[in-house]
């Protein structure tokens, strides 16, 4: 005669007496989060759908039809926040980055807004195990630095997400026995989106012993000593990091304090290993500089500091109108001695261009390299006025 072993209910594991946004896109896991959530937690709770503007109208307001009455039968209230036409477009542009980044960055953004202006605690995600896998799995088919592997975190700033350890088949099973009808993203089916496809032909091959295995690695990962290393970023075109605070971290932690460095400045690309090594022996060092693309990183005594360099470029000057990566003032006389004095009439045909190797200045003392003054004044690059 087999026993029969009664499974312990499911319990999110919320903070007593907080309150918190629940984000909601209507589909089958984020109700399955409010499903789970009791009665009280509700009552201190909003549903919050944000509108991406990024689908059909007709698709998306019958999917906020379905989500006012799934919200009304399980007693919570229900809100919509509206990014707008083309918001997500324009974003992705301007960061440079995809439709699917773009969404997620600006979604988050609106909670964290609808949040902080209505005074709740938490915004809390319907991320579960299957979520975990797909994401280990595309930073390892992305060749993502090891700190990655951390993949998604239960608890992130102002962030819970309550059913990570959650497998697919119980969150189905919950919204089933609630009888609650969910609606369908059309863009889920997209296989362009790299997840999309990582669900669709990768994930259904992996069986639940070995998701719960690369959940594993990603808990023991995240559970790593981390002594984050500072990052002062200055807008878009210079970050610095203390040397002694890098050079006592561990090595994941350098690695992400670097990442974020030149992804700051704009670079897109992965922080090889070869790279690190030549910035901690520049550290050690204190001294030298190493040129990466567009960026040049150099080492003094106290810190390293990173610069974006502007990319080669020629621009006729055209007055007021003229549009530079740099500022530029026009002046027939100074009192500074060390400043460069040209008429506004002879900028009408100058150009403008980033200093190269052979590129020769004539100073007092004679002829000069304009790369030996750039050593010589621990300047990252100088910009040159042709003409």
């Amino acid at each position: 005669m087999k026993s029969s072993k009664r499974q312990t209910p499911f319990t999110l594991n919320l903070p007593p007496n907080e309150r918190y946004v629940v984000a909601f896109s209507g589909g089958i896991d984020s109700l399955a989060l409010i499903a789970f959530m009791s009665e009280e937690e509700r009552k201190r709770s909003a549903a919050v759908y944000v509108d991406h503007s990024i689908r059909g109208r007709a698709e998306l307001d019958k999917e906020i039809s379905l989500n006012r009455k799934n919200t009304r039968k399980l007693g919570i209230p229900f809100y919509i926040i509206k990014l707008g036409d083309g918001a997500v477009e324009k974003y992705s542009l301007e960061k440079d980055c995809g439709t699917e980044a773009a969404a997620r960055n600006l979604r988050y953004s609106a909670l964290e807004r609808f949040r902080e202006e209505n005074g709740y605690d938490w915004i809390l995600t319907a991320h579960h195990q299957d979520d975990q896998t797909e994401t280990l799995v595309m930073r390892m088919m992305s060749s993502s630095p090891f700190w990655s592997y951390g993949g998604i975190r239960e608890v992130e700033g102002h962030v819970r997400r309550p059913l990570l350890t959650l497998e697919k088949k119980e969150i189905k099973k919950k919204v089933k026995e609630s009888g609650l009808k969910w609606s369908e993203d059309s863009t889920n089916s997209d296989e362009n989106y790299k997840r999309n496809w990582i669900r669709k032909n990768i994930l259904p091959s992996i069986k639940l012993k070995e998701k719960r295995l690369i959940s594993s690695i990603a808990s023991n990962v995240a559970s790593f000593p981390s002594i984050e290393v500072a990052v002062t970023i200055y807008g878009d075109y210079r970050a610095t990091i203390l040397s002694n605070s890098l050079l006592s971290s561990y090595p994941w932690n350098r690695e992400k304090a670097i990442f974020n460095a030149l992804s700051s400045l704009g670079n897109k690309e992965r922080v090889k290993r070869g790279l690190v090594n030549e910035i901690i022996k520049g550290a050690e060092r204190k001294s030298g500089r190493t040129e990466f693309g567009n960026i040049v990183i150099r080492y003094l005594k106290d810190r390293i500091e990173f610069f974006a360099v502007p990319s080669s470029f020629i621009t006729p000057y055209r007055g007021s109108d003229t549009v530079f990566p740099f500022k530029i003032r026009v002046t027939n006389t100074s009192s500074d001695p060390l400043a460069l004095r040209i008429p506004e009439s002879a900028l009408n045909t100058a150009i403008f261009r980033k200093a190269n190797g052979s590129d020769e200045i004539e100073l007092k003392d004679g002829i000069r390299k304009v790369s030996s003054l750039l050593k010589e004044y621990h300047l990252p690059y100088a910009i040159v006025l042709e003409n």
